[in-house]
């Protein structure tokens, strides 16, 4: 189940909602959360749910003994383990196994990797927590109840934002309904939805048909249309699905963090680690890059690029399982390590150049992220630094007016737009107010007349 979809919109989220709130006790509450959000994992996942309620009874549990018992680091080193090699089983071990027999591994068998969506997200979520609570950043939770509902909570289960526990123990126990946040969290999902469906799902459209085609008959303008369109894409796939958890979240009382702030006017690698992906930059900086920076800081700044190459491969494998993910997190790394090796400040020198470079990299790495393999990036790399060939598909073949719309209102909706203070105050309040809720009612109205008509909008880090 995913949140554009026409079984949620019409049919899960209401009767959640009306369940949710016609329960008087919060008690009550977590556990009409907790069993709706089996189900929605259930929906999408099937008996995998198995595994997630696993995982949340086992963050609890190595919790308790690291908190309660003299074995601390010996069961965190346990912890950990378990979760990345339930991560690595069922999400990793055919990449694994793919590679051996490509090695001329002998007596193995190819094996299909199970689809367990956000796996990647609530085995982090596990991890840290437990890393959290030994380094005593954390207090233990007695009540293995609220431990269980945080991993499982179905509005940032999938996607996230990652969640660090002491960010909502408070809210999962003390919470209330107000109608300003119901009502910013109908908003927020709204735009989400709009992001998703208008933008992203409109601009996956001109994607895929190129990606369709065949390399090799695309003129350079297409191919580098196609990897320009697709951080686009990307970016309002993700961003839209955020915008409708945080909405979701807010609509039962919960304020879950922020995900992304304008990563593409970035003038940096640096600064678009900041601002991209927010959560997840903030994970693996805590809980990969400073842990292996400060175990090498006797070498200093070399320390420092081989920490960054590190956690980014890992950051790589994290959103896939073949080459082309290793690839694209090693030249993240690489270009991270440049810049804090000094070619950031040159960076800031340029006014101008930096977002220029930003925008360059996207369009190098995008080529990374949508092709399958390493041959076909490699003919891709070769069609977009080519001339066009005699015969080759143009633009014409591809681009419609609904693509080049929404392609022109994705790039405005990158940066962003400064609303006056006047126009949120004082006598223009009640005009703003009004012409903010018609183009809610528009947004949500196109929204549900294009969810009805499409047979498939996923998520396109639902693969990640």
């Amino acid at each position: 189940m995913i949140f554009s979809s026409v079984i949620f919109v019409f049919y899960f989220l209401p009767v959640f909602l009306a369940g949710y709130y016609l329960l008087p006790k919060i008690w009550a509450r977590n556990i009409f959360l907790f069993l709706l959000s089996l189900l929605f994992y259930f929906w999408g996942a099937g008996n995998l749910v198995v595994l997630l309620v696993f995982i949340g009874f086992m963050t609890w549990f190595f919790s308790f003994l690291i908190a309660k018992t003299r074995f601390k680091r010996g069961t965190l080193i346990l912890a950990v383990s378990t979760f990345i090699g339930i991560l690595i089983y069922y999400k990793y071990l055919g990449f694994i196994i793919d590679n051996l027999i490509y090695a001329g591994v002998k007596g193995i068998q190819p094996v299909e990797i199970v689809n367990s969506l956000g796996l990647s997200f609530f085995t982090f979520q596990a991890i840290s927590y437990n890393i959290d609570v030994y380094r005593k950043n954390e207090r233990f939770e007695r009540n293995p109840a609220y431990i269980m509902l945080y991993i499982t909570m179905f509005p940032q289960l999938i996607l996230g934002p990652l969640v660090r526990y002491n960010a909502i123990q408070q809210q999962l126990k003390e919470r209330k309904f107000e109608l300003t946040k119901f009502a910013d969290g109908v908003r927020r999902f709204i735009l989400g939805l709009g992001k998703k469906v208008l933008i992203a799902n409109n601009i996956g459209y001109l994607v895929n048909s190129i990606m369709a085609s065949e390399v090799t008959t695309l003129s350079p303008a297409v191919a580098w249309l196609c990897m320009f369109a697709f951080p686009i894409q990307l970016l309002f796939d993700f961003t839209g699905y955020t915008d409708m958890a945080i909405g979701v979240g807010k609509m039962i009382g919960f304020d879950l963090p922020e995900n992304f702030n304008y990563p593409y006017i970035s003038k940096s690698i640096t600064e678009f680690w900041r601002r991209w992906h927010i959560s997840l930059s903030n994970w693996i900086k805590d809980y990969i890059f400073s842990p292996l920076a400060m175990s090498m800081r006797n070498i200093e700044k070399s320390g420092i690029f081989i920490a960054l190459m590190v956690t980014f491969i890992i950051c790589g494998m994290w959103h896939g399982t073949t080459w082309n993910y290793i690839i694209w997190g090693a030249l993240q790394g690489l270009l991270l390590g440049f810049e804090e090796l000094g070619f950031l400040k040159y960076l800031k020198r340029l006014k101008g150049f930096g977002i220029l470079y930003i925008w360059f990299i996207l369009i190098m790495c995008a080529v990374l992220f949508r092709t399958k393999d390493i041959h076909e990036a490699f003919s891709f790399y070769t069609v977009m630094f080519s001339s066009a060939k005699e015969g080759a598909l143009g633009l014409n073949a591809f681009v419609m007016n609904e693509h080049i719309f929404s392609l022109v209102i994705g790039v405005f909706l990158c940066f962003p737009v400064p609303i006056s203070e006047r126009f949120k105050t004082g006598k223009m309040t009640a005009p703003f107010q009004t012409i903010s809720t018609v183009l809610l009612i528009i947004i949500f109205t196109l929204s549900l007349m294009r969810i009805v008509g499409d047979t498939s909008n996923p998520f396109i880090y639902f693969q990640y």
